[in-house]
């Protein structure tokens, strides 16, 4: 079960109010109530195990107790204060310490739902750098047609302990016509349609019966073998240099990672190895599956931006149809529709040196024929100069809601 460890610090008790114990608990568990799980009190040999150094100053005089067990954890120190037994004093006088001894750290304080928004946002980064240090991400195939896309593995290694690896497109093709793919609620879903649209937007069916059964089968044999090899090499998420597939297996890789997005194995297309680093930091971050779109036009007068793209994680439009890939006309892509709702998009780049977080209202979900299948308008709150002055390449992420203090709290932790 998930909890939050803590370790309480307080004055020695001839020096303070004999109720500070019970006090704590009792705050601690109003804390509880609105995080969601158990925020417990713990020794400090537990805390260090969670990898998020988190006091509980129950007192003043609490400094000597900080002072003896610190070094057992690592910055930042996250100190939770209140406005009772001179707690906040003793928290203040721990910074002053902490500033000169050249260390990071930051009270938290508020009432019990702001100190719980607040330690949220720090476990869930904390949680996403304990991953990323254990993870393996997997290219198959180079970035194709795109010259701002590629990742130094090595740097973004150094940077996070996440391992990437290239792999050769041959193997995917190879397992491809292996064929076979694990039946479940989206494979399933999707075979239940029955026919695909000519264009995402008439109803002009283009394949139905024998001809439908063929082209799912086409289509989810790459993701048959591209769940192979993720178990086959322990991946965590996959970028895959789908435009070559149209030659070689004369489908598209939509389907595929529509379905492994919406199982929460991030994957990303054309071989962006950025977007592959941002889809998968993203995931980590939100628990959320997020949408990679290609920006198709903007309106700066209206602060507006249309997106675009074939593929889109199954578990995230309220509703989709089925249609063909929109640049070579075959495969099998998804046409979708969302309810208007805040999002948030997002990008970084190969080092996390850089990023953008972007808050936006999805004004509508359109169905145009000259673009790519599934389409939003977007307004953004904050305009449109980053897409036309400082972009980090082509493909971008939209994941639902406002994330814009968790992702920043995230790349201010590399600071």
């Amino acid at each position: 079960m998930k909890q939050l460890k803590v370790n309480l610090i307080k004055g020695p008790a001839e020096c303070n109010d004999p109720h500070i114990p019970a006090f704590s608990e009792e705050y601690l568990e109003n804390i509880s109530r609105e995080i969601g799980f158990d925020v417990v009190n713990c020794p400090v040999e537990e805390v260090a195990e969670q990898g998020l150094s988190v006091y509980f100053v129950g007192s003043g005089g609490a400094e000597m107790s900080f002072q003896a067990t610190y070094q057992k954890l690592k910055e930042p120190y996250i100190l939770i204060a209140h406005q009772y037994y001179n707690s906040f004093a003793a928290a203040m006088e721990i910074m002053g310490f902490l500033q000169e001894h050249n260390l990071r750290g930051e009270i938290v304080w508020g009432d019990f739902k702001e100190i719980a928004e607040n330690l949220k946002i720090k476990m869930a980064v904390a949680e996403t750098k304990k991953k990323l240090s254990h993870s393996r991400l997997g290219c198959f195939g180079a970035p194709g047609g795109l010259i701002a896309s590629d990742v130094d593995f090595e740097t973004f290694k150094r940077k996070t302990g996440c391992e990437i690896v290239l792999y050769p497109l041959d193997e995917l093709v190879e397992e491809c016509k292996k064929g076979g793919y694990p039946e479940n609620k989206w494979t399933k879903q999707l075979k239940e349609r029955g026919y695909v649209n000519d264009r995402a937007s008439d109803a002009k069916k283009l394949y139905v019966g024998k001809r439908f059964t063929e082209e799912m089968d086409k289509a989810l044999n790459i993701y048959g073998a591209l769940k192979r090899l993720i178990e086959k090499y322990h991946l965590d998420g996959v970028t895959v240099r789908c435009f070559d597939l149209l030659g070689l297996l004369h489908t598209t890789g939509c389907m595929a990672l529509a379905i492994l997005n919406a199982e929460g194995i991030p994957a990303a297309c054309e071989g962006d190895q950025k977007t592959l680093v941002s889809m998968y930091v993203l995931a980590t971050l939100t628990g959320q599956s997020s949408f990679m779109v290609n920006p198709s036009g903007l309106d700066p007068r209206n602060n507006e931006i249309i997106f675009s793209h074939c593929t889109l994680p199954m578990d995230m439009p309220d509703s989709y149809e089925l249609a063909t890939h929109f640049e070579s006309g075959i495969g099998i892509a998804l046409t979708s529709d969302f309810k208007p709702q805040e999002m948030t998009i997002f990008k970084t780049n190969g080092d996390l040196s850089k990023y953008y977080a972007g808050k936006a209202q999805l004004v509508e979900s359109m169905h145009r024929n000259d673009l790519c299948r599934s389409q939003m308008k977007l307004r953004l709150l904050e305009g449109t100069d980053y897409y036309l002055k400082n972009p980090i390449s082509n493909h971008h992420l939209i994941v639902r809601g406002d994330q814009t203090k968790l992702i920043k709290a995230f790349f201010d932790s590399f600071q």
